[in-house]
């Protein structure tokens, strides 16, 4: 595999250092100059690094440049292991996030807005590891696919967990029995994943039009303080389901 090497210029455009430097990781990029002018542009290419760029360290830095380099090289048998772990952090964060809502612990739920951050460093990982055709998938552009939705996934407990705790919410009885079918819908992923079989899809199918069938039946039935979590529940499930598709392709 080439080693690739790039240079991106942030001064005036700290808005955007985050998303691009996490882009230029996810695509393969070996080598990364970065130019910067304010203090809080290098805390951000800093926290960046530090938090999400596996493998990553700076090695040269000057008054207003730095160069980051991966140190570190991606293993075929690393990338399996991180995507097990994708899907597992996500699994913990899902039941947990159910639990909390039952018992209103709020602690727990502003907790688990964080879990996300973790869970984005395995994601950005593997999908570096496909780019840089490190992974087992058959299909490359359906594995990568999987990688992403994951993230999304987590990026949905995430709202809902922050919306939750943000407002001290109340979880309904029917809201707690529709997330704990949604949490059943993405346990079902992970084993179509890694055994798929067409009757298991076919339950994954009707679970989630049961699943559209309860949320419709809740908008009709749900106090006024729980109505904006339907569109985090609604949301979820859909990024859920939008995994059909790939795992259709990477099972078969």
């Amino acid at each position: 595999i080439s080693s690739t090497k790039t240079e991106i210029d942030f001064k005036g455009n700290e808005l955007l250092i985050h998303r691009v430097l996490s882009s230029l990781y996810r695509g393969g990029y070996d080598e990364v100059k970065i130019m910067f002018e304010k203090p809080s542009e290098f805390e951000i290419i800093q926290s960046t690094l530090n938090q999400e760029l596996i493998g990553f360290e700076i090695i040269e830095e000057g008054k207003k440049h730095i160069v980051v380099k991966q140190v570190t090289n991606i293993e075929r048998s690393e990338f399996q292991s991180m995507l097990k772990r994708t899907f597992t952090f996500l699994l913990n964060t899902a039941d947990e996030c159910l639990d909390a809502l039952k018992s209103n612990n709020t602690d727990t739920l502003k907790n688990l807005v964080f879990r996300d951050i973790t869970i984005n460093k395995l994601t950005d990982y593997c999908r570096r590891a496909v780019n840089k055709k490190e992974s087992y998938f058959k299909h490359v552009g359906p594995g990568y696919a999987i990688i992403e939705l994951l993230e999304k996934i987590s990026d949905g407990y995430r709202d809902l967990c922050k919306y939750a705790s943000k407002n001290k919410i109340i979880a309904s009885r029917l809201v707690i029995e529709t997330l704990s079918e949604i949490n059943s819908l993405l346990r079902d992923t992970y084993k179509l994943f890694y055994n798929f079989s067409l009757d298991d899809m076919e339950n994954f199918l009707a679970k989630k039009e049961k699943i559209d069938n309860s949320i419709k039946n809740l908008s009709n039935n749900i106090r006024k303080s729980n109505v904006e979590i339907l569109l985090y529940l609604s949301n979820i499930t859909n990024t859920i389901f939008y995994l059909n598709g790939p795992l259709i392709v990477n099972g078969l």
